[in-house]
């Protein structure tokens, strides 16, 4: 990971200014933490500077997963990113914005998606990537590697929206844009299912 002790401003949204040397800060301290914590895992992390909005630059994925806790079977990915999470004191809010939650099969070697969300914007779903932020993105690459590092074979799930055809196809994007295949039914507009088959 790159640190940069000088202070980067750049204006992001409605004006505002965000200083990158803070979210640097935020950001390491978090991933201490994290590799602290002897049942969290780091899969992946970024601290860049940059204006270009609406990608966010300074994030860390971590998960639960254990491939050791073969009784457990369920577990999450979690996406943190000091960016417009920040209180007056300059600490972070919540502890994660975007969590992937997932059963999986050690014997059989698949993976089925359960729950993936956004916390702490407005109740919307990930699915929305975080604004076009990228972490549902993030969450979702970080799931296919770590499937591939542990010899999986297959990701599924199935994606609902209830919010009309125009969003479905918006979570169907999400997915289809890191590999996963979406199929949908006309006679059941709101539902999709989609695959992800990997290959060793």
């Amino acid at each position: 990971m790159v640190y940069y002790s000088r202070s980067i401003l750049f204006f992001g949204e409605e004006g505002t200014t965000v200083n990158t040397a803070l979210l640097s800060k935020v950001l390491s301290a978090r991933i201490q933490e994290i590799r602290k914590d002897s049942q969290l895992h780091v899969l992946t992390q970024l601290d860049e500077p940059s204006g270009n909005e609406p990608r966010v630059t300074h994030y860390v994925a971590y998960t639960d997963f254990s491939a050791d806790q073969q009784q457990k079977q369920t577990a999450s990915i979690y996406v943190f990113t000091p960016y417009k999470n920040l209180d007056n004191h300059n600490r972070a809010i919540i502890e994660y914005q975007t969590q992937l939650m997932f059963n999986y099969n050690p014997w059989q070697k698949t993976m089925h998606i359960i729950v993936l969300e956004t916390l702490g914007a407005a109740s919307s779903l990930a699915f929305f990537d975080y604004q076009n932020h990228g972490l549902a993105t993030v969450a979702l690459k970080g799931l296919i590697g770590l499937a591939r590092r542990n010899g999986y074979t297959h990701i599924d799930g199935v994606v609902s929206s209830f919010d009309g055809v125009d969003d479905l196809l918006r979570i169907s994007d999400l997915f289809q844009k890191v590999g996963f295949s979406v199929q949908t039914n006309p006679s059941n507009p709101h539902v999709g299912e989609y695959s992800y088959a990997l290959t060793k």
